[in-house]
């Protein structure tokens, strides 16, 4: 299941797109990582656009269930005005993994 995440920004509390990306810079941890397997995450990388209007994150994980129970275990909530997509199908010009 892959999940796209986008938070517009500046964020209702002024936080910029940098801001949410480094803090993911400055948080995720090898435990976290190791973790994150554990629940079955395959994929996650996170980007803010250079215009600054957002930070983009996407995710491969094997379950909702997992990924839910990660999200929970650290306390992870969505940022304001955040939206989670799911995404369906699967076609691309290099293979995956």
């Amino acid at each position: 299941m892959w999940v796209l995440f986008r938070v517009p920004c500046p964020t209702p509390a002024g936080r910029t797109a940098r801001d949410l990306y480094d803090d993911r810079v400055n948080g995720i941890g090898s435990e976290m990582q190791q973790s994150a397997v554990e629940h079955g995450c395959r994929f996650h990388r996170a980007w803010y656009a250079d215009d600054g209007s957002e930070f983009v994150a996407i995710a491969q994980w094997d379950s909702r269930e997992g990924a839910r129970a990660f999200y929970e275990l650290w306390n992870i909530e969505d940022e304001p005005g955040e939206t989670a997509t799911i995404l369906e199908g699967d076609v691309g010009l290099v293979p995956h993994p």
